[in-house]
């Protein structure tokens, strides 16, 4: 079985992001469905604008909620399909 590695926001940073502020986990990676794709990501976008995602305050993204995967823009390869 296939593993993928995660960061989910544990605690909103009031300053700078610090460990406390993530989780690291490690997840099976499930059977994809018709019509899907799997992606290996191979690179990884980080960006000043992810901080303000992490601020329960309204922007022109929804926030990062507690418990959520961060989200990033990643060039990727297809796996499988």
């Amino acid at each position: 079985m296939l593993k993928n590695k995660v960061v989910k926001l544990s605690s909103r940073p009031s300053g700078f992001p610090s460990e406390d502020t993530w989780v690291h986990e490690t997840q099976d990676v499930r059977e994809i469905n018709d019509g899907e794709i799997l992606l290996k990501n191979l690179y990884v976008s980080f960006d000043p604008a992810m901080r303000g995602w992490l601020n329960e305050t309204r922007s022109y993204i929804p926030p990062v909620q507690i418990g959520e995967v961060m989200r990033a823009g990643t060039i990727g390869e297809v796996v499988d399909s």
